[in-house]
């Protein structure tokens, strides 16, 4: 049986997370911390990574549609002018329709998720789900409060409340309400194993679900049936169907050359040009570090920005300094090209498998010290 392991991701990037993993009780199995470096345990394991909550709002927006996309473009909308960021910039998440009509919505700056699950990944953590740590504990009912510190911070949760805040800013912020909190570290511990047993929202929606190419329900069978036959009808939609595929094409490589420079740029620099942003901020840690990982991630990410459909699965840091790596590509022709264009970074890269699975190319490959 499954075993789940929570992760709290640091404060600090140069800080190593910790970890509890619980069993299927709920009882704490191990405690530990996961240094740069580490390989993923060899058990399988759900893994859920706990974020700042002082970074993530959570509200409850009366959103009665049961349709998920017409509820996130709902929430979008009433958040547009509540919150300082772009909207190029906001990632929202929704939670299920509750019986009243309302969801509740997580929002937190996409660059932000960006960090947590590129630094979650340097330690060997890859979650299954995301969540911020005030939605880690118990809804109380009615009107009451909990509260617990996490890192020296406090998060409260009330029926329709959650936030993260510095202790001395408590009795402001909440007007003096009363709060009930949750002493010791074991029962502490007891609350984040039965949150992340039934979490109430996951982060990772959307362009961060990296299981939904995946998932093919019936629905979606159903659907791709009706686009097939519609395609079938005459040559100018075909057409415009290759139009509209090689736009989305063009905006996923896009979205995918931002989130990589995001992941190792300095926070709150402007992305401009992400392929010589990237490569002037791992140029200059190459040199203050001399190589090692970071280069062999840096030249990576350079070259899966230049192959088309191209999306990195997996990331692993070995203690003997390699990277291993899991790309999918589009079409067998594009694991020609990454060995071409690793060689041209001066990049050993071995094959250690490569296969088909689906309508994707899957390669494992291990990246070793530079020639």
């Amino acid at each position: 049986m499954t075993r789940t392991r929570i992760v709290l991701a640091p404060r600090t990037p140069d800080a190593a997370p910790h970890y509890l993993i619980v069993d299927l009780a709920g009882a704490v199995a191990a405690r530990g911390e996961a240094p740069i470096g580490v390989a993923r345990p060899s058990e399988p394991l759900r893994e859920v990574l706990v974020v700042p909550g002082a970074e993530v709002s959570a509200r409850w927006v009366h959103l009665p549609t049961r349709s998920h996309a017409q509820a996130l473009a709902a929430a979008r909308l009433h958040l547009a002018d509540q919150l300082a960021l772009a909207e190029e910039d906001l990632h929202v998440a929704i939670g299920p329709l509750e019986d009243d009509g309302y969801r509740l919505v997580v929002v937190t700056a996409r660059r932000l998720l960006q960090g947590w699950l590129a630094g979650a990944a340097l330690h060997g953590v890859f979650p299954d789900v995301v969540l911020p740590d005030h939605l880690m504990l118990p809804a109380p009912p009615e009107e009451r409060l909990v509260g617990a510190f996490l890192g020296g911070v406090m998060a409260v949760r009330g029926r329709r409340l959650a936030l993260t805040l510095e202790p001395d800013l408590a009795a402001l912020v909440l007007q003096g309400r009363e709060i009930e909190m949750i002493d010791g570290a074991e029962a502490v511990e007891g609350a984040l194993a039965t949150a992340a047993a039934d979490p109430v929202i996951n982060l990772l929606q959307g362009e961060f679900d990296l299981g939904r190419e995946s998932r093919l329900d019936w629905l979606n069978l159903k659907r791709a049936a009706m686009l097939g036959g519609a395609l079938a009808l005459s040559i100018p939609i075909l057409f415009g169907a290759q139009v509209l595929r090689d736009h989305m094409a063009a905006v996923s490589l896009e979205r995918q050359a931002t989130r990589a420079a995001a992941a190792v740029l300095p926070q709150g620099q402007a992305i401009v040009d992400p392929a010589a942003q990237t490569r002037t901020r791992l140029h200059d840690l190459q040199l203050a570090a001399g190589g090692g990982p970071t280069a062999l991630i840096a030249a990576l990410f350079t070259a899966l920005e230049g192959i088309g459909d191209s999306q990195l699965e997996g990331l692993v840091l070995s203690p003997d300094g390699s990277v291993r790596a899991r790309i999918s590509y589009g079409q067998i022709s594009d694991v020609e090209l990454f060995r071409e264009a690793m060689g041209s970074a001066g990049v050993t890269a071995r094959e250690e498998a490569t296969q088909e699975e689906g309508a994707r190319i899957v390669s494992d490959v291990i990246l070793g010290a530079r020639s």
